[in-house]
């Protein structure tokens, strides 16, 4: 049984294969999970049996809860019955047998779950398996989805054999469900699910419904915000949300304007909070809006945000975020031919990174703002002494080579968001 499901419903479905498992199901099917990888066909049968052995093992040496109605399983594998011709024939064979040791009712199975990564060598142990007379009460149970089927050829060769069981969760709308458990007296239990739908919205590309439930999410925010300030940090982080969904349309105006308003709500929060938090979520909008200044390339005011931006990071020891905001800050102002505001800058993050743990510093943009300050005239504002002391304490002697090569992707890596877009968030 091929269950098919799409990407976003992987996690759904191994949440299905626990719950086979559990004792208090009302699944009466008996399922046994195999998690092995198959990277030989022949030493595979033997690894799943391995895996059955133990768990019959726990089974019946365990102790159980007392609601739980315990009847021993006399079964152990043959290795007797190994096949030359057909290496799947082991572990079906055993598997058989234990079916009917199980002694089932009439319309329950004993279902094997193949939850190991499926690679060609499993597909052919799975060919040779369906061909091995597989018990009318035993189920192997495999998995697969809609845009990678790595099954789909066996579906074809195997038809009814291999059956396709298509599944349509809808995961979206569950989660929706989801957000809205809770007390109904809640106003939170009423804000997840409007902030759920927003970003559902947002995920499947419709604008106008993800700004009306943006909208929403701001009325029931700014509704409950006497009553509890921390609502505000919804309202901020909403206004971000919904303008860099703007940015995917190309509305610069309307990204600009709700860039100005997540400003102003981290503004108003100085009204709430102490000044760490206040500063922290003032920091956060003046990034996005700097962004969004840089990408519709008003550098002028991407320069004044990013600066403002370093300097409260900086006075928080939030060395990542810091030395982000003085990188941007320079590209910006270097693009404004403001070229020692730039500079300046760039010194004065790079001594943040002093501060800074290596393993942080490296997993930060420094190397890039190392890129940037090193071939300027840096001398009156940070000295070549400074840089290196500070480079081979977070990267090493050949500091340099990586500094310079920090844009490349290492083997197996992924590609790096590219600088146009929210690269400060």
């Amino acid at each position: 049984m091929r269950m098919r499901c799409q990407a976003d419903e992987a996690d759904m479905i191994d949440a299905f294969y626990t719950y086979l498992i559990a004792a208090d199901t009302p699944v009466l099917d008996i399922a046994f999970h195999f998690d092995a990888t198959c990277t030989d066909e022949k030493e595979f049968s033997h690894m799943l049996l391995k895996e059955l052995e133990e768990t019959i093992y726990i089974w019946n040496n365990s102790q159980k809860d007392k609601n739980i109605e315990y009847v021993p399983i006399n079964w152990k594998p043959d290795f007797s019955i190994e096949s030359s011709k057909n290496p799947a024939a082991l572990f079906v064979q055993n598997f058989n047998r234990l079916s009917v040791e199980l002694d089932l009712q009439q319309e329950l199975y004993a279902v094997a779950v193949f939850r190991g990564q499926p690679n060609k060598n499993f597909i052919s142990w799975l060919d040779q398996a369906l061909r091995s007379e597989i018990n009318q009460r035993v189920r192997f149970l495999i998995s697969d989805t809609v845009t990678e089927p790595v099954y789909l050829a066996a579906a074809k060769k195997f038809g009814e054999l291999l059956l396709t069981i298509p599944i349509d969760l809808d995961m979206p709308k569950a989660m929706e469900q989801i957000a809205a458990m809770g007390d109904p007296k809640d106003p939170a239990t009423i804000y997840r699910p409007v902030l759920m739908k927003m970003m559902n919205a947002m995920n499947a590309k419709k604008e106008m419904e993800a700004e009306q439930h943006a909208m929403e999410c701001v009325d029931i925010a700014t509704a409950n915000l006497s009553k509890d300030p921390y609502w505000i940090t919804q309202i901020i982080l909403v206004y971000i949300a919904i303008g860099n969904d703007k940015i995917r349309y190309r509305k610069k105006k309307e990204t600009l304007a709700y860039a100005n308003k997540a400003v102003d709500a981290a503004i108003a929060a100085q009204e709430y909070f102490d000044n760490k938090v206040a500063a922290g979520l003032l920091g956060q909008a003046l990034m996005f809006r700097a962004t969004v200044y840089f990408v519709q390339k008003q550098f002028n005011e991407s320069y004044s945000d990013y600066n403002l931006a370093f300097v409260i990071f900086r006075e928080q020891s939030n060395g990542p975020l810091a030395v982000e905001a003085s990188r941007m800050a320079a590209r910006s102002a270097f693009k404004s031919g403001y070229r020692v505001n730039a500079i300046r800058i760039l010194a004065e993050g790079a001594r943040v990174g002093r501060l800074m743990d290596p393993e942080m510093a490296r997993g930060s943009s420094f190397a890039g703002l190392l890129e940037l300050l090193l071939p300027t005239p840096h001398e009156p504002y940070i000295t070549y002494e400074e840089i290196e002391e500070t480079a081979e304490s977070i990267y090493g002697d050949e500091w340099k080579k990586l500094v310079y090569n920090w844009r490349k992707v290492p083997k197996g890596k992924t590609e790096p968001v590219p600088e146009t877009e929210m690269s400060g968030l």
